[in-house]
This record gives C-alpha cells, structure tokens and sequence, in this order.
C-alpha cells in the first residue's frame, strides 16, 4: 500500500487528522461499558415501584439503544486505527523542506540539480568525485579540494547538460587512489511516503530513504 503527503497538504492533512482523533477521543469516553450498562438496568429492576412495574418495553428500547451504542464505540476504534496508521505520516510532515542525511553513496537528479553527498577527509588534498549511472558506466568526474582534515565535506554535483533524472552512484577517490568509505546522502524532503508499512523520504530524482535510516535532520 502507498500512501503520499505533498508539502502543500501536509499542513492541513495533519490539522485534520487531529482534530478527527479529539471527536473519536472524546465520543469513545461518552460511551458505557457493557457492565456500567448492566449494572444500570438492574438498578432500575431493583428500585421500580412493585405497584406500578415498568412497562417491559421500556428495558427493550434501552436495550436496543445500548447495542447501537456499542456499534458507535466499534466505529471509533476503526477511526482510532485508521489515525494510528496515520501517525507516521503526521510525524514526518514537519520534515518536508528540511535536510536530512543518511547512510549511503548515491545522489538524485531532477531537473539538472542534484542532491549531496557528505565525506570526512582523512588528509587534507585533492579528491575525485567519480559519478556513475544505475549501470555502472561513469559519467562524470570532479576534482574537488575539502579545506581541512577530519572536517565533514560535502559536494554537491552539477550534472552535466542533459544529463538524465535519476539515481546515481558517487565514489570518493583519495590521491593515493583509495576509496573514501562512510559517505552520507544529503538532501532536503520532497515528498514523504509510507510503503508497506514503512515511512520513506524522497529527496528528489528518486533518490529515497527509510525514515528509520536518518542520522541527521537540518534546516
């Protein structure tokens, strides 16, 4: 099952949820249990007038008035799920706009922009950003120079013209001609979506990852 939030109903999907899950709260607190019903009908057996008995009609209408109460108080338990299976969704709305990051060495293109990737150099120096499509194939290459040591770096690719939306594989090569290991994916929510139970993040291109697998939220 997919279910999407787009950042312009985030807002009043979760105003709404809210206030439907406040009713529920509130109309489910109004309702006896089947004992408080029983203990009330046996009251009223017990203190009528032996002279003037009640009429037995009258316990069969409260009867029937308690069982559509009771179909009331089913009907606010599916609310009360559905809501629950909303929850994640709610949570995270407030993320839509804001950067996150998470583990992982792949970058999304849409539109000519692309998302970043974040590394700690070991040394000061030159490094290359390698950029390869979903087939492996290179198709790009940037020299880039972090400033210092044991400082988080981050770059960000400028696709070349025409260069396909998608998700592509980035490696961080040393001069010593070593891979840079621990790279982190960074870009700002786009959408949020919740996929057989599980509340992804799409940052743009395709590029998605688990909520569960954030590291870092930003601005």
């Amino acid at each position: 099952m997919l279910s999407t939030v787009p950042s312009n109903t985030a807002a009043a999907a979760t105003a709404t949820t809210a206030s439907a899950g406040s009713t529920s709260a509130q109309a489910s607190a109004a309702l006896p249990t089947a004992q408080e019903f029983l203990q009330i009908l046996l009251a009223e057996v017990k203190n009528q007038d032996p002279t003037s008995p009640a009429d037995p009609t009258q316990y069969l209408g409260e009867m029937t008035g308690f069982a559509e109460l009771q179909q009331l108080s089913e009907i606010n338990s599916e609310l009360s799920s559905l809501q629950s299976a909303g929850n994640p969704l709610q949570s995270a709305a407030g993320l839509l706009g804001r950067q996150v990051s998470a583990s992982g060495s792949s970058v999304g293109v849409s539109q000519g922009k692309a998302t970043s990737i974040v590394f700690t150099p070991a040394v000061a120096g030159k490094y290359q950003a390698v950029v390869m499509d979903s087939t492996g194939k290179q198709v790009d290459s940037v020299s880039i120079t972090p400033g210092a040591a044991n400082t988080p770096y981050t770059f960000t690719w400028q696709p070349p013209s025409g260069t396909a939306d998608g998700v592509y594989s980035v490696a961080i090569i040393g001069s010593g001609g070593q891979a840079v290991s621990g790279l982190t994916e960074q870009g700002a929510v786009q959408s949020i979506q919740v996929v057989n139970g599980t509340t992804v993040l799409e940052l743009g291109g395709g590029l998605a990852i688990p909520m569960t697998s954030v590291t870092s939220i930003g601005v």
